[in-house]
């Protein structure tokens, strides 16, 4: 029988989480600043990102509970002690970059892996085939590739977004749940005037992937 908590195990959980996320962010720091001003290190976009996950999640949990689940996500917090209070544990030394994780009251096993985030926010295509190549081993209900770069510009025959897709997919089990986001993808400054991401869905295994509105 399923815990209270299924309804935040999978794919499509993890979808609406990052979603909402991706839209906080933009909203909070896009009249700010951009990723691509900062060192890879310590990035304050990669850290806010992973807040707005933990608080969405925290926020979708049923109140009360209704389960015994341990909901973590982890990432490479700058300021861990400055977490703020939820339901939600903060998990450090993730794997990749963010990683939203579910174990039973024991913590005995795993149940879940909603999400595997990958954050590269310069580099260019040598960065994010690297972060493709980590997410394809990545065991998740969603695997999330987030940049800043053009999407449509040329990798050989294919487009940048279709080249890290098909990259994930080369090794990745058929039927995997993947997201690209790309913010600032107009040019080099349309962070400025138009500030967001532009998202693509694919599934591993399939010939084309999906551009999200």
């Amino acid at each position: 029988m399923p815990t209270g908590g299924a309804s935040l195990i999978g794919a499509d959980a993890a979808a609406d989480i990052v979603l909402d996320a991706l839209r906080r962010l933009t909203e909070i720091r896009g009249a700010m600043d951009h990723p691509g001003l900062f060192p890879a290190a310590d990035h304050p976009w990669t850290d806010h990102f992973a807040r707005l996950v933990r608080d969405a999640v925290d926020a979708r949990l049923p109140n009360p509970a209704g389960t015994d689940d341990i909901h973590v996500v982890a990432a490479h917090w700058r300021a861990a002690s400055l977490l703020g209070q939820s339901r939600v544990r903060a998990g450090e030394h993730p794997l990749y970059d963010v990683a939203w994780r579910v174990y039973p009251a024991d913590g005995g096993r795993l149940l879940a892996q909603n999400l595997a985030a990958e954050c590269v926010w310069k580099g260019g295509w040598p960065a994010l085939a690297r972060a493709c190549d980590r997410l394809a081993q990545a065991r998740a209900g969603l695997k999330l590739l987030a940049g800043m770069d053009d999407p449509g510009r040329r990798i050989g025959e294919m487009s940048l977004a279709e080249a890290c897709a098909f990259r994930i997919s080369a090794f990745a089990p058929k039927g995997e749940r993947v997201m690209l986001a790309f913010y600032g993808s107009g040019g080099e400054d349309s962070w400025r005037d138009a500030p967001g991401f532009t998202r693509f869905t694919y599934v591993t295994g399939e010939a084309a992937l999906r551009s999200s509105a």
